[in-house]
């Protein structure tokens, strides 16, 4: 700060040691004798009385406080959530070089709780701009044409982010196919909320998210049967298939796909273990046995 009064501001450590001063104020120096008073001085005199008058010291103007900005780290500081996101996407727009510096640091996936909030969040926006008396109208045969005009923007903010949501949570991006699986059970439930409307091109956004979606859980599904460790436990093959049967009703059959899919190497997996059980001499009957 280029404004001096006396002191610093705020409390910042005094790097440089004052031992040398400290040690000098203890050296003993010699007495010395008193100055005499030259003639000029012995003049100046007051007016009233004989004494002699010596010249006041001319005092120092202290300059005006001035108003200063935060430092850098304060003033990140006091920025909320979202003036803090508008200003670094400001920044990765103004500075492109270091925006694969940025991806560089973020992890590769992140948990459920995350994606959770981030899309309930849209997905409240897109009701909380519903007008109010036409919310009743998703009951009976779905929003109008007015409706749709409110929510439109927010409504295709919702999937898009559902999407890319979906996208880093599934291989290669990572290898945990648990992970996966309930990212993706969770992203096609709130899919499955995104209110519906009368008039059928309204609903267009809404139904392609759906065959993406539908695409995603195919991929899923066939890195599920190729890891022998997973497909091993069939009981937690036989909880999804019933979740994507759920999610398959509630879609109106629009992941039939991916429940084939999952279905039909459900099946294998039966047919594999009968013929385990069976016993060795009727999976291999005699040539008696076949004349008989």
């Amino acid at each position: 700060m280029s404004q001096s009064v006396g002191f610093n501001w705020g409390f910042k450590p005094n790097s440089s040691p004052t031992c040398q001063s400290q040690s000098n104020s203890w050296k003993i120096t010699k007495s010395r004798p008193k100055r005499r008073l030259t003639n000029e001085e012995f003049t100046t005199t007051s007016p009233t009385g004989g004494k002699c008058r010596l010249n006041s010291k001319r005092k120092v103007a202290t300059p005006a406080i001035r108003g200063q900005a935060l430092p850098l780290s304060r003033a990140v500081e006091m920025m909320d959530r979202q003036g803090l996101q508008s200003t670094l996407l400001e920044l990765l727009k103004l500075h492109p070089e270091i925006q694969s510096t940025f991806m560089a640091i973020q992890p590769a996936s992140r948990n459920v709780d995350q994606y959770l909030e981030v899309l309930k969040n849209k997905l409240e926006l897109v009701y909380a701009n519903v007008p109010y008396s036409k919310r009743c109208d998703e009951f009976d045969g779905g929003l109008n044409d007015y409706a749709f005009v409110r929510v439109k923007s927010h409504v295709i903010e919702f999937l898009n982010c559902l999407v890319d949501c979906l996208l880093e949570s599934i291989p290669p991006q990572t290898t945990n196919l648990m992970h996966s699986l309930k990212v993706l059970d969770l992203a096609t439930e709130l899919l499955s909320q995104v209110p519906q409307f009368s008039t059928a091109s309204n609903n267009y956004y809404k139904n392609v998210c759906y065959q993406q979606v539908a695409e995603i859980w195919v991929t899923v599904v066939k890195e599920v049967t190729e890891d022998i460790t997973f497909s091993a436990s069939q009981t937690n093959l036989l909880h999804w298939l019933q979740r994507l049967q759920e999610h398959n009703g509630q879609s109106q059959g629009k992941l039939t796909k991916p429940l084939s899919l999952l279905k039909g190497f459900l099946d294998r997996l039966d047919t594999l273990e009968t013929q385990a059980s069976t016993p060795q001499d009727q999976q291999n009957p005699t040539i008696w046995s076949n004349i008989v």
